[in-house]
């Protein structure tokens, strides 16, 4: 079968969509990727296993006439695009995750009457998918609390990568390859793959209240590119030992290697830390489109198995606190556990994949 994957932006749409690719070339499905050349997927292009195309689109959305006039024009010369890709590739199915590319996809399946899946990672469905979703063949949900959006959509979960799924590594072992003490509780910062500065600034300000005890953790902190100033050396003045770095294309060793998470709560770092199971602070990005962070945990925090903090609520003395919590509490670390795995979905791959595949028939 000949399939059209389109999608990216941010980690949270590309690489689902790579996990997806994976399998469908398992099967001997022939897969054209299509990404925009603004986004994650233009610099990483050596993750994607398959033939591939970047196209100049960006959003219509903007504060000036000037740049809405400019998306517009983005936006019709990228369908224009699509449609060309469409006619020469001759896809079966097109598949799309999300991101600025999605439209043009969704348009150009529409104008030339190839079946379109939608996957929306979410709780609360972008406009782009809301419009895409009236001529869809299929729409797949990740998270359940999108079916209000999406009466009968078909859950699926999120699809994670290959290596996520099939890590074993114990977790003294994750820490031997980290350069990581072996029997310190390990805290695991977390800001999504555009980072997050207010976790770089708050984090290192909270663990001050808690370098009492700083012979008994360590903390490994994504920054995000160019964001982690300071990080660093504040950590290595109080005297903690520490794992700074920007990005990692092996997140799996640092989940793994960790016993409690601080993160964002976009869609994708919530599936891989509930397939992990680890007790996790979550502080939503405010300006999330819809607050749509705030609601891809509002679930799993109605079960009491997080704490889900608002950014605006949350002091650096309070955010110490929880760590407190979570750090002297095995009993409460271990309910966390248990029931952030219940909301995992280790198949969204396979059920994706599967999805596609029915969804002309």
């Amino acid at each position: 079968m000949r399939i059209i994957v389109a999608g990216g932006g941010t980690g949270g749409h590309f690489f689902p969509a790579i996990a997806v690719i994976k399998e469908f070339i398992k099967r001997g499905d022939e897969i054209l990727y299509v990404g925009a050349k603004n986004g994650i997927e233009y610099r990483k292009t050596d993750l994607i296993p398959c033939e591939k195309e970047f196209i100049n689109v960006s959003g219509v959305r903007g504060k000036t006439v000037s740049k809405m006039l400019k998306g517009s024009i983005s936006l019709l010369s990228s369908t224009f695009k699509m449609v060309s890709t469409v006619r020469w590739f001759k896809p079966e199915r097109i598949l799309i995750f999300g991101g600025y590319v999605s439209l043009p996809a969704g348009l150009a399946a529409k104008f030339k009457g190839v079946p379109l899946i939608i996957h929306e990672q979410n709780s609360i469905p972008g406009k782009t998918n809301r419009l895409l979703n009236r001529f869809a063949s299929k729409t797949l949900i990740a998270n359940k609390y999108c079916e209000k959006f999406f009466p009968g959509a078909v859950f699926t979960g999120n699809p994670l990568r290959e290596e996520i799924i099939k890590c074993k590594l114990s977790k003294e072992h994750a820490r031997q390859i980290l350069k990581l003490d072996k029997d310190k509780l390990t805290i695991l910062v977390l800001g999504g793959s555009q980072g997050a500065r207010f976790l770089n600034q708050i984090v290192p300000e909270a663990v001050k209240f808690i370098a009492p005890f700083k012979d008994k953790f360590q903390i490994i902190h994504i920054t995000g590119e160019r964001k982690g100033k300071g990080v660093k050396e504040t950590y290595d003045s109080l005297g903690i030992k520490s794992l700074v770095v920007p990005f990692t294309e092996e997140p799996w060793l640092f989940y793994r290697s960790a016993d409690i998470a601080v993160s964002r709560s976009g869609a994708l770092a919530v599936s891989e830390l509930c397939y992990f199971g680890l007790p996790t602070i979550f502080i939503p990005y405010p300006y999330a489109v819809d607050d749509h962070q705030f609601f891809n945990v509002k679930p799993i925090a109605e079960k009491r198995g997080c704490f889900l903090v608002r950014e605006n609520e949350i002091t650096a003395e309070s955010l110490a606190n929880l760590l407190k919590k979570l750090y002297t509490d095995e009993t409460l670390r271990n309910s966390f556990s248990s029931i952030m795995k219940s909301f995992s979905v280790p198949d969204a791959t396979l059920k994706v994949v599967r999805e596609t595949e029915n969804a002309g028939s």
